[in-house]
């Protein structure tokens, strides 16, 4: 992940980054939560965060139409299904990849690994391609997996047993780690949830109505 990308000229750009990083670990967390509980991820909302983890640009060129409705939602303070479950997940992601931040072995392999990843997408011309799923999954578990403490997702035996949904399910966190990453290098923290919540929301707004 290179700072290079993301540092925007003015405040105006930071927020929309925040605000866009934001609905993009919402919208992470609440399909990590429904395939555990349910096995079911849309197609159309899991390639976003996909796209937007293989994406260089990210977040300038990327929106996340579900994530921004239910980030919406959680800072307005409307109650939506497992909101506790998905701060969590949201929580853990943002920990997560603060302690990753601060390993470089780790760091190098990814970038190295998700260059080998992106010469294989242009192999399939898809990059949702089996292989690459299985690849990004592969890397995430090869990696971020072994930094503690390691992310617990609750949900169905049947479901968390499967192949493809845990492979779907460290692909989103391996997304959920990047939006963390654009979250905090673009001044997002805490206390800017608490006492910016209203322009997060207005930019939340617009990035559901370009959706």
């Amino acid at each position: 992940m290179n700072d290079a990308y993301h540092k925007p000229n003015t405040n105006n750009q930071r927020e929309k980054q925040r605000a866009l990083a934001l609905a993009a670990l919402t919208q992470v967390a609440y399909l990590v939560e429904r395939i555990g509980q349910e096995g079911k991820c849309e197609s159309i909302h899991f390639n976003h965060c996909i796209d937007a983890l293989l994406d260089d640009d990210y977040i300038r060129t990327r929106y996340f139409p579900l994530g921004s409705i239910k980030a919406r939602h959680l800072l307005q303070g409307t109650q939506i299904d497992r909101a506790k479950h998905i701060f969590a997940h949201m929580h853990s992601l943002i920990t997560l990849e603060k302690k990753l931040s601060k390993q470089p072995e780790a760091l190098n392999r990814i970038a190295q690994d998700m260059m080998r990843i992106k010469k294989q997408i242009d192999y399939f011309n898809d990059p949702y391609h089996n292989n690459v799923i299985s690849s990004i999954a592969h890397l995430y578990g090869e990696t971020i997996s072994n930094i503690k403490p390691t992310i617990i997702i609750r949900g169905k035996a049947k479901y968390l047993s499967q192949k493809q949904q845990t492979e779907r399910l460290r692909c989103l966190l391996f997304s959920g780690i990047r939006a963390a990453w654009v979250w905090r290098t673009n001044g997002g923290n805490s206390l800017r949830l608490l006492f910016g919540r209203k322009k997060i929301i207005q930019q939340l707004e617009q990035n559901g109505h370009n959706s």
